[in-house]
């Protein structure tokens, strides 16, 4: 947001930063530009991601895993940072749906995954999701990024970064269930 100038100051106008999503934060930074070249929303990664998150809100609310699996690769390999339950490097398809059904069963099928936009190329998709789990009544919420690696139009790999880890792994603590 710029601020009009006093007509009696001489001084080039200024910015002030209403908020983190000011019009300057938005803006590209060269390198970033460079690293998003060529990923798009349109592209058919972006759609396998938006379709496994579909997949996958239906799995959590009691449905089952079958469309999931059919997404993921055999080798597929699934990375959690922190130190809450659920943090860890999952190999194989099978350990990684274990992971989902833990995911599951720890926020008692609340869990939702809200996809806010997807970017994509012929080797990777980013997603930009927010989550949601109920507990007590009241309802969690937290924001990741998911980086994914794909391979012969299967998901091989992901990397979630959550935007606050301290935040993420108290979501997702052992007394989830209990609290």
């Amino acid at each position: 947001m710029t601020i009009a100038p006093d007509p009696r100051d001489r001084s080039p106008p200024r910015s002030v930063r209403v908020s983190l999503l000011s019009d300057d934060a938005l803006a590209p930074r060269p390198a970033e530009v460079a690293i998003l070249r060529g990923m798009s929303e349109a592209h058919r990664n972006a759609s396998l991601i938006r379709e496994f998150h579909d997949a996958q809100n239906r799995f959590y609310a009691g449905g089952d895993q079958e469309h999931v699996r059919a997404m993921l690769g055999e080798d597929v390999a699934w990375h959690v940072p922190g130190r809450s339950a659920i943090a860890g490097d999952y190999r194989g398809r099978d350990e990684v749906l274990r992971y989902f059904v833990a995911r599951r069963d720890l926020a008692r099928a609340t869990f939702r995954i809200v996809v806010r936009g997807v970017l994509a190329d012929d080797e990777r998709a980013v997603i930009f999701a927010g989550g949601r789990v109920q507990r007590d009544g009241e309802s969690s919420v937290w924001e990741t990024v998911g980086v994914f690696r794909i391979a012969n139009d299967k998901i091989a790999e992901c990397w979630v970064l959550p935007y606050d880890q301290y935040l993420f792994d108290e979501i997702w603590s052992p007394a989830l269930g209990s609290r």
